[in-house]
């Protein structure tokens, strides 16, 4: 499974056909989508899957191939390969006739639980699952990874926000004392929880960071 850019992921081909299940328009839009992701398609498969597309143009479907029909079998599961982490390509739940690259739902149900939303933008969310993933988290050891939830403009002070919950959290702070409360570094106390603690954030919009723990 490759592993893509944030500026790959902006140019993925996320929605490949819509409304229709014809061979010929089939192989085109499959066609379109190896070309967008810079994959070559080997032979025979690239000559059958021109051969079934320059029927697309037409008004009626062209006769059933069987070497067509493998063609195009062959490019939905090689297109299956090159889904990005997190992601699979098929039918849209709902709707068979719009195939393209879907959110698997274990994925979208532990990242909605932190705060993004399933519908939200598809490369930001495939980012999102990449960084996880190489932070070493993956959909068994989610839930004990996450920590919450912090709130800041930058990761500093969303560090910052967060060390202090934290600290009010396991009693370290009376929440009624002004000082030294007032006078505590935030800041230094996240980036102790970074270094020592392996405690780490993702952004999930505007001014919300999901944190998140080595486990």
């Amino acid at each position: 499974m490759p592993t893509y850019t944030l500026d790959q992921l902006d140019g993925f081909p996320w929605i490949v056909s819509t409304d229709t299940l014809r061979a010929d328009h089939l192989a085109d839009a499959y066609l379109g989508a190896f070309d967008q992701l810079g994959q070559e398609v080997p032979e025979p498969f690239r000559s059958d899957l021109q051969q079934c597309a320059a029927y697309a143009s037409g008004l009626t479907a062209p006769e059933p191939c069987d070497a067509w029909d493998v063609a195009i079998q062959w490019a939905f599961d090689r297109l299956g390969e090159l889904a990005p982490k997190g992601f699979y390509f098929g039918a849209s739940e709902g709707d068979g006739a719009c195939l393209g690259f879907w959110l698997e739902q274990e994925w979208a149900d532990l990242l909605e639980h932190c705060g993004w939303a399933a519908d939200s933008d598809s490369a930001a969310l495939a980012y999102v699952i990449r960084s996880l993933i190489a932070g070493g988290i993956d959909v068994d050891n989610f839930e004990d990874s996450y920590q919450g939830e912090a709130e800041g403009y930058n990761a500093t002070e969303a560090g910052a926000d967060y060390a202090a919950q934290l600290a009010e959290d396991l009693g370290s702070i009376q929440t009624t004392a002004q000082w030294p409360h007032t006078c505590i570094d935030w800041e230094l106390a996240w980036r102790e929880l970074e270094l020592g603690d392996g405690y780490w954030m993702e952004k999930i919009n505007g001014c919300q960071w999901a944190v998140f723990r080595n486990v």
